[in-house]
């Protein structure tokens, strides 16, 4: 397949590189499900997952394999965008209609994709089926997304529910043109704990930053990550989807994962990112009298989080007051720990053109341009 990119001048491609958005989250999606995954599977599990076979078997429950889906709070509004659909075609599985409507119009330099619908595979209760749909899923990405078109990139996804597997995918796929990170499906198990240390070994080993995201089964499965309680409507259910992802940064920092890997780098990709101040204030006064406990953390805990952690950009703060987001962003260090997302496909998309304009203009670069340049390196070049 060839590569292709929109065509510019050099002095247009030049300003391109230097000044164009990095959109730390696009979601790239299949047209049939886990069907679209079955070239780069064996004939084994393709007849273990129930997706080969002959067409009289499609309508028997071995036959309807699907990825982990939210199947108790559905949005009812849907999604997705509407205007990302083509006639009979799901929304961003055609990646030349992605960098169409996305990348051209909106001068996006690089697009990391993430994960599409495995989202929920850390919720699987067999680490060898998550591990081999992963390993699927980066051949179809591979080809269908990073080999049509050089702006977008891709986080390559390992499944947290067997380590060992997570780290040879890793060494498969790391060194691959276009590859920029590790995502990594949540799951039950919090991500300070030891379970998952050989994968951040490997992250820190191929210098690739570590990326999490929201799994759409928080609550639905027994191995899915937990909220507190159990909400009742979609509403509180996506409001306090960023619970998962301020237990995991306690996690990690109170384990001192930054500590035994100092090269890791953790982005947070749509879980919120106003809760840190909490954590960080909470944090360093409780470590004061409390260090005893943690002796392995040799600074205080908000120094772990700012150094170590950032978080994409969607869905953004919105005070009432468009005067309070001035301090917020400076609480919030905003210039050293948040990355622009669009959150493509989804209906609550933020267009990068206005979804930061109540910042300075040297904010927005920091956050558009230059934070995510830090985090991803020259691999986006």
């Amino acid at each position: 397949m060839t590569t292709t990119e929109a065509p510019r001048g050099a002095t247009d491609e030049l300003d391109l590189k230097r000044n164009g958005v990095i959109d730390s989250d696009v979601h790239p999606n299949f047209v049939n499900g886990i069907r679209d995954l079955m070239p780069y599977m064996s004939e084994t599990w393709k007849t273990r997952l129930g997706i080969s076979g002959d067409d009289w078997a499609k309508g028997m429950a071995a036959a309807q394999f699907t990825l982990p889906l939210d199947y108790l709070y559905i949005n009812p509004a849907g999604a997705y965008r509407a205007d990302a659909a083509q006639p009979g075609v799901p929304p961003a599985t055609d990646p030349v209609f992605t960098a169409k409507q996305l990348l051209d119009p909106h001068h996006v330099y690089r697009a990391v994709l993430l994960s599409g619908q495995c989202l929920g595979i850390g919720a699987m209760p067999d680490g060898m089926v998550a591990a081999t749909i992963a390993s699927a899923y980066n051949e179809w990405m591979t080809e269908r997304w990073l080999q049509e078109d050089k702006r977008f990139r891709g986080a390559l996804v390992v499944a947290p529910q067997d380590p060992e597997a997570a780290v040879a995918e890793i060494d498969r796929v790391a060194g691959r043109d276009g590859v920029v990170a590790v995502f990594m499906p949540l799951g039950q198990i919090l991500m300070g704990e030891k379970h998952y240390w050989p994968i951040y070994e490997a992250c820190a080993r191929h210098e690739l930053p570590l990326v999490t995201h929201p799994s759409g089964t928080e609550n639905v499965f027994a191995k899915a990550p937990q909220m507190a309680g159990t909400p009742t409507f979609y509403l509180e259910w996506h409001t306090a989807l960023g619970q998962i992802h301020q237990s995991n940064t306690l996690s990690m920092i109170c384990h001192g994962v930054f500590e035994k890997f100092p090269k890791l780098k953790h982005v947070i990709a749509e879980g919120g990112f106003m809760w840190a101040l909490e954590v960080m204030w909470k944090l360093d006064r409780d470590w004061k009298g409390l260090r005893n406990e943690v002796p392995w953390l040799t600074r205080p805990p908000s120094e772990y989080l700012l150094d170590h952690v950032r978080f994409t950009t969607q869905p953004f703060v919105e005070p009432h007051d468009p005067r309070h987001l001035a301090p917020l962003m400076e609480m919030m260090h905003a210039e050293r720990v948040l990355m622009y997302s669009s959150d493509y496909p989804h209906w609550d998309f933020d267009n990068p053109d206005r979804a930061l304009q109540g910042l300075t203009p040297e904010l927005r670069r920091r956050i558009q341009v230059e934070t995510p340049r830090e985090v991803y390196g020259d691999r986006l070049d």
